[in-house]
């Protein structure tokens, strides 16, 4: 292991001259503007709680090198906030003048942080790419410690550090308090181990992949540095696109192989449970006074992250860069298709007014989102399903993982179709996404034949989703009911 850690050092070190802190470190703009790259961060910063709560931990640590990890995480988890903090104290909302739908789209639609958002989902793999080895785990997360804490808060706190001489104003994630709070980590339980040659080679070959990804985070908060930090003029969505109608895509019904039927039957029972959930009947009986649009407006906020979250799911978890069979084209094709549905979201997020209702600005959107235990579940979903995805390569798997939660899905629209016509009727609005005018059906794939091992990891895709698919609806049924049908 001691082997292993000084190639990370030597490797982590030689991105210390990197341009990101030679910007950083020059004075021609005042460090408070120097500071304005937290955007570019937010990704990075607010999902580490995730990274630690629900990757990096062992559920249930059988021995000190599990422990040993687990330990740090408690203590990593919190940083999140500390970043939400430094937001707010500089004055970011005021700044960057995004309401909710800017803030998603920057999240999950804009093309200057995408790169860094497709590494953000490699965060969310690495259970899967360490296949739950403490050994590896380790040798994963020390050059998360490395980079992040020898590279990047050594020189942003120095940038830190020269604002607080000049105006008083502290910053806790970027400064001198977020280096001190580091707890004690986990090397002196794994310094002395002896790894045996396979385990020192994919240590390596992990330590690589992970110091790659950082170079490429640094190069796009380099870049966002210049063209929106350095400029005073924040990123922002292009001009809201004239509605026009959205297609249908069907095909013909396929034959199921008798290998495939056994699963093909489990999903059907796990339609019919989660299709009797009481959320689905209370969207029906929800009782008068009430429109279907205010129906809408109080709940679909819950389901931003799921539905804009799917673009990077699939591109970067589910999706196959390059394609080398039949199959992985269809994997490919549909999750594509899947993916177009998230431009009409945001189109009927703003046509049902939920930036003026809910009055959030970009700060405020990333508590939400990241922070509120309201939405633990649809972020730990999240989790699962890349998971899922990262650790099985075979695209009959990935099939069937995109068909488990398309199929969970669908169920959600159906639900909801009557509910956004009759607001359509009431409002002369258009809900394009809410009333289900862009079905995705599922590629012929059912008539192939699988192993029984590619069966039972199919079922458990499906259990998995479904399961998560009646907590996410027990979360909207419990906002629905309350006394002030406020999302907290």
């Amino acid at each position: 292991m001691k082997d292993v850690l000084a190639y990370v050092e030597r490797r982590v070190a030689a991105l210390d001259d990197h341009p990101l802190f030679a910007w950083l470190a020059s004075d021609e703009l005042p460090p408070k503007q120097r500071l304005m790259i937290l955007p570019s961060v937010a990704t990075v910063a607010m999902g580490f709680r995730d990274v630690n709560k629900w990757v990096l931990r062992y559920p249930h640590a059988a021995d000190d090198l599990e422990r040993g990890i687990n330990v740090h995480t408690f203590e990593d988890q919190t940083h999140s906030r500390l970043f939400l903090e430094d937001w707010k104290r500089l004055g970011l909302d005021r700044r960057l003048g995004w309401d909710a739908s800017d803030t998603l789209w920057w999240l999950f639609r804009a093309d200057a942080n995408e790169v860094i958002r497709g590494h953000c989902m490699y965060f969310l793999s690495i259970a899967a790419a360490d296949r739950g080895d403490p050994l590896l785990r380790f040798a994963h997360a020390e050059v998360g410690e490395l980079c992040a804490r020898e590279l990047f808060f050594k020189h942003i706190s120095a940038v830190a550090g020269e604002l607080s001489d000049r105006t008083g104003l502290a910053m806790l994630y970027f400064g001198a308090h977020h280096i001190e709070a580091e707890g004690e980590g986990a090397e002196e339980v794994f310094e002395s181990l002896v790894l045996d040659p396979e385990r020192r080679r994919r240590a390596r070959e992990l330590a690589d992949v992970m110091i790659d990804v950082f170079r490429e985070i640094l190069d796009g908060i380099h870049e966002y540095a210049l063209k929106h930090a350095a400029t005073g003029t924040p990123p922002r969505p292009a001009a809201d696109r004239p509605p026009g109608p959205a297609g249908r895509i069907a095909t013909a019904d396929v034959p199921v192989h008798p290998s495939q039927a056994p699963v093909v039957r489990f999903l059907q029972e796990c339609r019919t449970r989660s299709g009797r959930h009481p959320f689905y009947t209370w969207l029906g009986h929800h009782g008068p006074g009430i429109s279907a649009t205010q129906v809408l407006q109080r709940f679909v906020p819950l389901w931003a992250m799921d539905v804009m979250g799917y673009r990077d799911l699939h591109r970067y978890a589910v999706g196959y860069p390059e394609p080398a069979s039949e199959l992985e084209r269809t994997v490919n094709v549909w999750g594509e298709e899947l993916t177009d549905r998230n431009e009409l979201f945001v189109d009927d997020w703003k046509r049902l007014d939920l930036d003026e209702l809910l009055g959030w600005n970009a700060g405020d959107t990333l508590e939400f989102y990241y922070l509120s235990r309201t939405m633990d579940v649809h972020r730990h979903n999240r989790v699962a399903m890349t998971k899922f995805a990262t650790g099985h390569h075979d695209p009959m798997l990935r099939l069937w993982l995109v068909s488990a939660m398309s199929e969970a899905t669908d169920i959600l629209l159906g639900n909801l179709v009557p509910l956004a016509e009759r607001a359509e009727s009431d409002t002369g609005l258009r809900l394009d996404y809410l009333a289900g005018r862009r079905k995705v059906a599922a590629p012929p794939f059912l008539d192939r034949p699988i192993k029984p091992e590619q069966r039972d990891i199919a079922v458990e895709m499906i259990e998995t989703a479904f399961d998560f698919m009646d907590r996410r609806l027990d979360m909207s049924l419990d906002v629905a009911l309350s006394n002030d049908f406020q999302i907290p």
